[in-house]
């Protein structure tokens, strides 16, 4: 059986005339009743009867119909689930992401422009520290990744650095320094301070620090597992200071306020990573794309 078989069975039953049918299909009557006649043989019913110059179905006809018009209708749509992932379409993206990066308000952007484009994809977000990212493209349970700092060189992993920030001090509103426009690394020779954990971005982390020792002055930690809600709740109940990138500065909480640190050189640095082997991949593509646009809109 195929599926040319059910159209001519569905148009002869809606005409209820095999040459009335045969003029709709644009076929010669003679073909069309061979082609009944097959269909009939094969599942072993008549789907059709006599009616005065033309036929009508049968009890086994009438219910035959529905299953041929949904079969048609399956087919159609399984057609066209195909031609839509060929085109990029439909499919699924996996993005991981370090918790940190919603801050910086680029990835929402990203995916409601993609949701956008692509309605019939499926956009999964899944909560990533770095290093956690670059395992998971490589075992395929992710397709991009969005965090911090360049991994290191592999062939198998695409990277593309997004910005990069300078860092200030998070502190207190109270805090003795709240009043300044801007610090120096010096002014907080002696204060407690609060880091997330160093797997969320290692250079950062190693660079905050060496950059104080760099001074003199090693930084006192207090915690360094915090995320960066936390970071944040600690430091406007006055248990430490941190470190944020500036341009995340309107998302400090009441109870604190970010300064710059005029002569701290540390980079806070923006990554997208992916499979060199998606690079094809319509979606993937596409989802890169946005975001280089976004970016560039920043």
């Amino acid at each position: 059986m195929e599926l040319r078989h059910l159209r001519y069975f569905i148009a002869v039953a809606e005409a209820e005339h095999f040459g009335r049918a045969a003029q709709q299909l644009h076929v010669s009557q003679s073909p069309l009743s061979r082609q009944i006649a097959q269909l009939e043989e094969e599942i072993g019913v008549e789907l059709f009867v006599p009616s005065g110059r033309g036929v009508k179905l049968s009890a086994a006809g009438k219910s035959f119909l529905e299953g041929a018009r949904a079969t048609l209708a399956r087919a159609a749509m399984a057609i066209e689930d195909a031609k839509a992932a060929a085109e990029g379409r439909t499919g699924r993206v996996v993005v991981g992401f370090e918790g940190g990066f919603a801050y910086t308000g680029l990835l929402p952007k990203v995916v409601s422009i993609f949701r956008a484009r692509h309605p019939r994809a499926e956009v999964r977000l899944q909560p990533l520290v770095n290093e956690t990212q670059i395992s998971a493209l490589r075992d395929g349970r992710i397709s991009l990744g969005y965090g911090y700092d360049a991994p290191e060189e592999d062939p198998l992993i695409r990277s593309r650095v997004l910005f990069r920030d300078r860092i200030g001090v998070v502190l207190p509103k109270e805090h003795r320094l709240a009043s300044r426009r801007s610090l120096k690394m010096a002014d907080l020779r002696n204060e407690r301070f609060i880091l997330g954990p160093r797997q969320a971005n290692p250079r950062l982390y190693d660079d905050l620090l060496a950059a104080f020792r760099g001074r003199k002055q090693p930084l006192t930690l207090v915690h360094d597992e915090a995320d960066g809600e936390a970071q944040l709740t600690l430091v406007a109940s006055g248990e430490g200071l941190t470190f944020f990138a500036e341009s995340t500065a309107a998302i400090v909480r009441i109870g604190a306020v970010l300064k710059r640190i005029r002569d701290l050189d540390v980079e806070f640095l923006g990554r997208v990573v992916w499979r060199a082997s998606d690079e094809k991949d319509l979606l993937v593509r596409s989802f890169l794309e946005i975001t280089a646009s976004v970016h560039a809109g920043r």
